[in-house]
């Protein structure tokens, strides 16, 4: 009862727009999300053009936690005070693939996460990870390579992004967060992604500054990619 009352209230804190804080890893040169006591805020949230990639780590993270709230039907706030008491993003996008996998709730997994000491031993044996999920887990990866496997995957069979597509943008060095913001983008202006990520990590640009050309602002992202998501 009171842990349900300690969370109710973390709810109720946790700002409309806060975002995931771990889920977007800036760039060099690009604004870090501003921590804010407890609470992971970021205080660039619109594109401002003399500042043009300030806003970046923000859409990164909004973007990223929107495809993980659709896809697997989790409320994003649950997820923000989630990551605020402790477990990382990576960890809650392997809980929340691996259980759509396994049929296994995603607290669960998290629990036998914790008991195992790794993904690798929490998920062994569980029916459902096969082809490169198995691969990897049997390779021992990681929390943040098995999220990066995650997020393509659903990328492709939930986003309905090209498999080669996004294989480019991982090859590219498109980080998970990059490789979500340009195939949203890409489908809502009926082009490559490819070029767009290209341009951004080569300087040239900004997501910012793509969204706002796209005429869309920071906060039709989670439209976006909820009407993406099938």
């Amino acid at each position: 009862m009171l842990a349900a009352v300690a969370l109710a209230a973390l709810l109720a804190r946790v700002p409309a727009a806060a975002e995931l804080a771990t889920v977007a890893v800036p760039s060099p040169g690009r604004a870090a999300p501003a921590a804010t006591g407890g609470c992971h805020c970021y205080r660039d949230r619109t594109f401002e053009p003399d500042r043009p990639a300030a806003a970046d780590p923000y859409v990164l993270a909004t973007t990223r936690s929107s495809l993980l709230s659709a896809a697997f039907g989790v409320d994003k706030r649950s997820l923000v005070a989630t990551v605020m008491t402790g477990t990382p993003a990576e960890d809650l996008w392997v809980a929340h693939w691996a259980g759509a996998r396994t049929g296994r709730p995603a607290e669960a997994l998290l629990a036998l996460r914790e008991d195992r000491g790794t993904w690798a031993a929490a998920l062994q044996g569980l029916p459902g990870l096969t082809g490169a999920a198995a691969a990897a887990l049997a390779a021992g990866a990681d929390a943040r390579a098995l999220a990066s496997l995650a997020v393509d995957e659903v990328l492709v069979s939930r986003m309905g992004a090209a498999a080669t597509a996004v294989q480019a943008l991982r090859a590219g060095g498109a980080s998970p967060e990059e490789r979500i913001l340009a195939s949203a983008l890409a489908a809502h202006l009926g082009t490559p992604t490819g070029p767009l990520a290209a341009e951004v990590r080569a300087g040239r640009t900004t997501w910012g500054r793509i969204i706002t050309e796209a005429g869309l602002v920071p906060k039709d992202l989670d439209g976006l990619v909820r009407r993406l998501v099938r």
